[in-house]
C-alpha cells in the first residue's frame, strides 16, 4: 500500500520541535481553527500538495544525523490511513523515533476512531501532544502551545524525562527560508509572536 497524503511542508532537520534532531512533516487541513492558530495556511483542507508516503518516507531516511520524527498539522487525524501507514513504516524500517501532535483531545479521538483502535496505534507513538490552542493559556511551555494540552509517553524512550518536560517554560523558533515568497516558522513561538511578525512583515513590505 502506498497512499497520498497531504501536506504542508516538512524540514529535513531541526532542533526545536521535540528532543534531538529531527525530521518534522506538517499535515494539512485542520477543522478546529484555534483562535491566534500558529499555522493557520495549514488548515485548508484542499491546501498543500499531495505526496506519497513512500516518497516522504524516503525523505526522511536520506535525512542524516536525525533521531526521530515530528508529526504536526494541521491535524494528522483528519487523514488517519496515510498516517498509519507513514508511521507503520517508521517503525518497521528504522530506529527512529516518533513524536505525534493533535488538535483532539484523547477523548475525542476514541470517539472518531474507537478506543481499540487509538491503542494499538498509540503504542507506536513515542510522545504524543493532544488537545487544541488556547491562547489565554499560552504560558510558554516547552512542546505545548497552550497548558490545557497533555503530553503522553507512551514507550520508556522519554518518560525519565516527563517531569522535566512538563515543568520546563523553555521554546525556541527557527525560520526556513526556501524563496522570497515562501518562508516556514518552525517550532512554537512565544504568545501573540506570529501574528506581530506577520504585521511587522507588512509593514516593511
Amino acid at each position: 500500500m502506498n497512499s497520498l497524503v497531504r501536506i504542508s511542508h516538512y524540514i529535513d532537520s531541526t532542533e526545536v520541535l521535540g528532543p534531538g534532531k529531527r525530521f518534522v512533516i506538517w499535515f494539512q487541513g485542520c477543522k478546529k481553527k484555534c483562535h491566534n492558530c500558529i499555522n493557520p495556511d495549514g488548515q485548508a483542507e484542499q491546501g498543500g500538495s499531495l505526496v506519497s508516503v513512500e516518497d516522504i518516507f524516503s525523505e526522511i531516511t536520506n535525512s542524516k544525523g536525525i533521531q526521530g520524527v515530528t508529526i504536526s498539522g494541521g491535524e494528522p487525524f483528519l487523514q488517519f490511513e496515510p498516517l498509519q501507514e507513514l508511521v507503520d513504516r517508521i517503525r518497521r524500517d528504522t530506529r527512529l523515533d516518533l513524536m505525534l501532535y493533535s488538535g483532539y483531545t484523547m477523548k475525542e479521538l476514541k470517539r472518531r476512531l474507537g478506543e481499540t483502535t487509538l491503542k494499538d496505534f498509540l503504542q507506536k507513538i513515542d510522545i504524543f501532544i493532544d488537545g487544541e490552542y488556547i491562547e489565554s493559556l499560552d504560558t510558554g511551555s516547552m512542546y505545548r502551545g497552550s497548558d490545557n494540552q497533555n503530553i503522553y509517553f507512551f514507550t520508556e524512550k522519554y518518560r525519565s524525562f516527563a517531569r522535566q518536560i512538563y515543568e520546563a517554560k523553555s521554546r525556541e523558533i527557527e525560520f526556513d527560508v526556501r524563496t522570497d515568497e515562501e518562508t516556514y516558522m518552525i517550532g512554537i513561538p512565544p504568545k501573540n509572536f506570529y501574528h506581530e511578525f506577520i504585521k511587522k512583515v507588512g509593514e516593511v513590505r
